[in-house]
């Protein structure tokens, strides 16, 4: 397989559900280290579908609330912007991430879950790897595999020989993917991250987290974006069919003083936060 057929699954990408348009502008807004409480708030206010969504996930029994919230700025203001771009986010990737993912043996609603778990994994990173930026973290883990939903159905054409060496070899599927089709998930959902037109340094976290010694320019996020799809994948969370044959990469681990006994220390925090958003988004 050549680049050409990345090229041509690219053009015919049109086919694949777009995230809203208020959210591709939140993210933006969200990476922006200059971004404001105001800007993120207008940027949901007038997007009258994802508005009712904030409001109907906070009152939701979940939260427990002694009062209706009944605006977005009593929402953001009780439970802060962090937890509220987490409901947007979430909430409107769920469609997209939910479908059965047939070409990676993952049956549906394992990738969102999966993902949520990754933009979990990531925050939970921010403070031993002295990051700021929770949106951030939360969206470039969230959207990390997106590649895989593009490719889903040339997979499942290629599906057995991937598996086979998967299986056989030992080896992960992206790097199966790489020796069967000529290039992997990575790789396009960089290319429609780009597409999307969403930050540089999230087109870096997508484009790498399986390879993130390869990355160029600012690492920190494609870092944190690799580390959370380890702790997943070590705590069984949406691995498919290749989970047990990922590992952390050993250098980056070393970059931040990291070892696999905090990833797991991590992962059982991961957990805990994934089981209350999924009982969240079955509550409402």
């Amino acid at each position: 397989m050549s680049a050409v057929l990345l090229d041509d699954i690219v053009t015919r990408i049109g086919r694949l559900s777009h995230l809203p348009t208020t959210v591709l502008r939140l993210v933006g807004i969200v990476s922006d280290p200059s971004s404001s409480l105001a800007q993120i708030v207008e940027t949901i206010r007038y997007d009258q579908a994802i508005t009712a969504d904030v409001l109907r996930l906070c009152n939701s029994a979940y939260f427990g609330l002694v009062r209706k919230v009944e605006s977005l700025d009593d929402a953001v203001r009780l439970l802060g912007t962090v937890k509220i771009l987490q409901l947007v986010m979430a909430a409107h990737t769920r469609a997209l991430l939910s479908r059965p993912q047939e070409g990676y043996g993952l049956p549906a609603g394992a990738l969102w879950r999966h993902s949520v778990g990754v933009a979990l994994g990531a925050q939970l990173l921010a403070r031993p790897m002295r990051l700021t930026q929770l949106g951030l973290l939360f969206t470039a883990g969230l959207l990390h595999d997106i590649g895989k939903v593009a490719l889903n159905e040339f997979v499942a054409r290629e599906y057995a020989e991937i598996a086979r060496r998967v299986a056989e070899e030992q080896i992960s599927f992206a790097e199966a993917e790489a020796a069967v089709l000529g290039f992997t998930h990575p790789q396009l959902g960089g290319r429609l991250a780009e597409l999307w037109n969403l930050p540089e340094s999230i087109v870096l976290a997508v484009r790498y987290h399986h390879d993130p010694e390869a990355a160029t320019g600012e690492q920190t996020l494609v870092d944190a974006t690799h580390l959370a799809d380890a702790v997943c994948l070590l705590m069984g969370v949406g691995g498919g069919d290749d989970g047990l044959s990922y590992r952390a990469c050993p250098a980056v681990l070393a970059r931040h003083n990291l070892t696999e006994p905090d990833l797991e220390l991590i992962g059982a925090d991961m957990i805990a936060e994934l089981r209350a958003v999924q009982a969240l988004f079955e509550s409402y």
